[in-house]
């Protein structure tokens, strides 16, 4: 009878042991997939980040690309002489902080561009989907009409649009990538209209509509802003400007303190400290010109 009683404790205890295990080894394995999931998502967005920013280089167009490396060349080598005959800050350093600027200038401007050209187009895109709604055109021919009858950057998006949908794509697939180039809350409202509408129907015309009324607004709004601001920019832009001015005064009627600037170690340590309170007051200055508008 003991030694039945012994079998049935030990049997539960063996249980419990190997339940504990398996439970631990689950946590494990899903910690390892977490970390891989983790992993697989840094690369993806490594690559996402990267495939942008070439995006933005070539502005939209793989034909650019020898032309802007070429460009882009040119003005590394003016910058380079420049700070081997004046700056004469540590080859290392200059091209570190060439990189470094040249990635992030290109990812700016690129967003600047984009951002200029969709609030310039996407009113367009706006009346041609009303028109083409309007005389009966389905949705897919609304979209290929954008792609055919708007041009630049807009137009090509419309074009691969209208084609990845035609073929079969996911909508949302589609739609996630063309957002992830142009994520503004206009065109993210745009998209959830189209979405809905392929998923079930109904009319998008009125929709459609009201969406183009709220961009009217929100761009006489951010007219306004910008108007608001003009004076203190243009301030700024002076004021960022003495600097340079007077270094290149320096040069021409005053050249032994412009030789002192350049080649002296005490004079040079004056120079970086004014091109580094120069680029850190300009970028204080922007940052609150954004935080305003």
């Amino acid at each position: 009878m003991i030694l039945y009683y012994l079998i049935i404790i030990f049997s539960l205890l063996l249980f419990t042991y190997t339940a504990l295990n398996l439970n631990s080894a689950k946590k494990k394995i899903n910690q390892n997939d977490d970390s891989f999931k983790t992993i697989n998502e840094f690369f993806k967005n490594i690559k996402f980040k990267t495939a942008l920013w070439k995006y933005y280089f070539t502005a939209g167009n793989e034909r650019n690309l020898l032309r802007n490396v070429l460009l882009t060349l040119i003005i590394f080598f003016f910058f380079h002489t420049l700070n081997y005959l004046y700056i004469k800050v540590d080859k290392f350093i200059f091209l570190g902080v060439f990189l470094v600027l040249f990635f992030i200038i290109v990812w700016k401007l690129g967003q600047r561009r984009n951002r200029k050209e969709f609030e310039e187009m996407f009113p367009e895109v706006i009346q041609i989907l009303n028109s083409a709604t309007s005389s009966g055109a389905g949705l897919l021919q609304a979209l290929e009409r954008c792609g055919k009858d708007i041009s630049g950057q807009i137009g090509e998006e419309f074009t691969a649009i209208h084609k990845r949908l035609a073929i079969g794509e996911d909508a949302n697939s589609v739609f996630e990538d063309s957002y992830s180039r142009y994520p503004y809350k206009e065109y993210y409202f745009f998209i959830t209209i189209i979405r809905v509408n392929l998923d079930k129907g109904g009319q998008m015309r009125e929709v459609i509509l009201r969406l183009g009324r709220v961009i009217a607004d929100s761009k006489k709004m951010e007219k306004k802003k910008s108007a608001m601001t003009s004076e203190a920019r243009m301030s700024a832009m002076i004021v960022a400007s003495f600097p340079v001015a007077f270094f290149i005064f320096m040069k021409f009627m005053m050249p032994e303190n412009f030789e002192f600037l350049l080649n002296d170690p005490g004079g040079r340590m004056i120079l970086y400290y004014v091109l580094g309170s120069e680029s850190l007051g300009m970028g204080i200055i922007w940052w609150l010109m954004r935080k305003a508008t």
